[in-house]
């Protein structure tokens, strides 16, 4: 019985493809920025912002709504958005944090190897790049507030390489 079943479901394979082949096993889970540029704790506390997105988004489950912007919760986009937002600037629609360099400049805004207070951390890194808020400048680290960093959706403040990131200046 077990070799009629093999046999059916190959020749069904062929039926439907033209061709036998095996099942790809399932894709993997993209790795955190956090697994690919490592976690260092934060040289101060944050004074810039904290924990101030909103609950209608913090408090769901991640990805599970869109926010304002059109991009989804609990992601660093989102947490970078409504913070830029804040200031009255916008990042509305820039998509994925891998393509934000190249929006931020189309319309305008400077990018650049210079952290500053407020200015957006962004890397092309990994499937999606990240961005993040940079809390304070400590020569060659940068201590940023993010969404998403470690890959579970929460909100962390910890410290990065400046040579990692590009920055965007929305405001400031």
């Amino acid at each position: 019985m077990r070799r009629t079943l093999l046999t059916f479901a190959a020749i069904a394979a062929i039926g439907i493809s033209g061709t036998a082949t095996a099942t790809a096993a399932p894709a993997t889970r993209p790795t955190s920025m956090a697994a690919e540029f490592g976690t260092v704790p934060a040289a101060a506390t944050a004074s810039t912002i904290g924990d101030i997105y909103p609950a209608k988004w913090r408090n769901v489950p991640q990805d599970s709504v869109v926010d304002d912007w059109n991009m989804y919760n609990r992601e660093c986009v989102s947490w970078a958005a409504f913070n830029i937002d804040r200031h009255g600037e916008s990042a509305n629609n820039y998509g994925d944090a891998k393509y934000w360099d190249d929006n931020a400049r189309n319309d305008g805004y400077r990018v650049d190897n210079t952290p500053t207070v407020g200015s957006i951390a962004q890397t092309d890194n990994g499937q999606y790049g990240h961005v993040a808020i940079v809390d304070s400048v400590h020569g060659g680290t940068v201590t940023v507030e993010d969404y998403n960093w470690t890959g579970d959706g929460h909100y962390l403040v910890h410290d990065v390489s400046t040579s990692s990131f590009r920055y965007i200046h929305f405001y400031g």
